[in-house]
Parts: structure tokens; C-alpha cells; sequence
């Protein structure tokens, strides 16, 4: 498995932690959101509020499905499917961020 470290405090970012990716590289969750909230223009608050809630929905969504062990192919193919479609939002929403 791959091994990332957060850019925002450096540490490792392990599986089981909520984590993003942006053009930085990964990220903790509560970094990201920490960071972003230090530097966006207060009219943005409750944009990045919202946002954040989203994404954290979506990363908690993607810890779960995780923890899901398919047995047939179906179920894998079937998990695979919509692990990707939960991948893609929070990176949807993590651009979102961002562009804040």
C-alpha cells in the first residue's frame, strides 16, 4: 500500500483516517478544513461549513464501504463500483474546497 504524509503537519496519513487529495498532495481531513479556514475570506464561511460537512459524509461513506468485505465477484466488481463513485465525489467536493 501506498504511504502518504499529510502537507499541512507532516505526519503520516494511515488507512482508516479521513484523508484527501489536492494538487499538494494528501491531506488530513481536519488539516485541510483547519488550514482552509484559516485563510478564507469570512464572506466564504458558511460555504466552507457546508462543504466540509459534505465531504466529511463522503470520506466517513468511503471508510465504511472499507470495512465491507464482497465475497463473490459480483459483490467485488459491484464494491468496486461504488467505492469509485464515492472516491469521485469527495474529490468533487474537496475541488469545491478548495476554490473557495
Amino acid at each position: 500500500m501506498a504511504q502518504f504524509n499529510c502537507y499541512e503537519c507532516k505526519k503520516e496519513v494511515r488507512t482508516g483516517e479521513k484523508f484527501t487529495f489536492t494538487k499538494m498532495g494528501a491531506v488530513h481531513f481536519d488539516c485541510f478544513i483547519s488550514a482552509k479556514r484559516r485563510s478564507i475570506d469570512p464572506s466564504k464561511e458558511e460555504h466552507l461549513r457546508t462543504y466540509s460537512l459534505i465531504l466529511d459524509s463522503e470520506l466517513t461513506h468511503l471508510l465504511n464501504l472499507l470495512r465491507i468485505e464482497p465475497k463473490s465477484d459480483d459483490e467485488k466488481i459491484y464494491h468496486n463500483q461504488k467505492y469509485k463513485e464515492i472516491e469521485k465525489s469527495a474529490g468533487e467536493t474537496t475541488k469545491k474546497i478548495v476554490e473557495l
